[in-house]
């Protein structure tokens, strides 16, 4: 087993890998911020969940202006609105839905959101001495988008492993992704690609590649392991190579039978129209 990635200086998050890895759909990068922020509240000696008061200003940042009570509103509106969903084991798929807090406020005249974790959910806070995933909030509130936060903390779940493997419909699943974002080339620009350049600006250092049947796209595979990166990386280098030539041979290849048909005549325009 790797060693768990580490942490920077700083509030740490810590959830069970099963919150982490739980399905659930994000309007806005406003809603898991809210989330980590509460998280990061949760104290070793807390016996039971408290009334975690966050500032408003933690949340939002550099949008601290005349859109203020909208964001917040509409965040704490959709974080009650949406659930949580966790699979439950078993020959048949089951599945349990909660909602992420009990309650949650504003209180404009101390800067301030209140909010309750569900009851139900204390197993996944307090008391993780295995099976639990921790980083660093700083780090957590810089990524701009809601896959790169999602995919973040997926994998930080797993960061202490060498790799992982997750099906294409897991992952899907996980993120919420929408059908017109399932084509696989269109999954790995928008959300795969974008996120991974969005978590280099962390600690969390990986490699991602496609595991395939056939021809077909089925898992994700995600390496942490130093060896492991600097094998993928290669790889994919040398995929890229291997493309570039073959489109420089393909544009070769459509020059000379442009120019055999326009008999010498043929100009770089003209190459583009063949």
């Amino acid at each position: 087993m790797a060693t768990r990635q580490l942490l920077l200086p700083g509030e740490i998050v810590k959830k069970s890998n099963e919150l982490c890895r739980a399905a659930w759909s994000v309007k806005s990068v406003y809603e898991p911020r809210l989330v980590a922020l509460v998280a990061s509240r949760v104290k070793k000696d807390d016996e039971v969940l408290q009334t975690y008061r966050i500032p408003s200003s933690a949340l939002l940042g550099e949008a601290t202006d005349g859109r203020t009570y909208a964001i917040i509103s509409a965040t704490c509106q959709n974080l009650q609105r949406k659930v949580i969903r966790f699979e439950t084991p078993g020959k048949k798929k089951g599945f349990e839905l909660y909602n992420l807090f009990a309650r949650v406020a504003y209180l404009p005249d101390e800067g301030i959101i209140e909010a309750e974790i569900h009851p139900k959910l204390l197993p996944h806070y307090l008391g993780l001495n295995r099976n639990f995933a921790e980083y660093n909030l700083f780090e957590f509130l810089k990524l701009p988008s809601t896959y790169s936060q999602r995919i973040f903390e997926i994998l930080k779940s797993w960061d202490d492993e060498p790799c992982k493997e997750i099906d294409l419909e897991d992952l899907y699943r996980m993120l919420d992704v929408p059908a017109s974002m399932r084509r696989y080339p269109d999954f790995r620009r928008k959300i795969l690609d974008r996120a991974q350049r969005d978590i280099a600006c962390t600690s969390l250092r990986y490699q991602w590649e496609p595991v395939k049947r056939g021809r077909a796209v089925v898992a994700i595979r995600f390496v942490f392991t130093k060896k492991g990166v600097v094998a993928v990386t290669a790889k994919k280098a040398t995929k890229k190579a291997q493309n570039d030539s073959a489109a420089k041979n393909k544009a070769l290849l459509a020059a000379v039978k442009c120019h055999a048909a326009s008999k010498g005549r043929c100009t770089p325009k003209d190459n583009l129209q063949c």
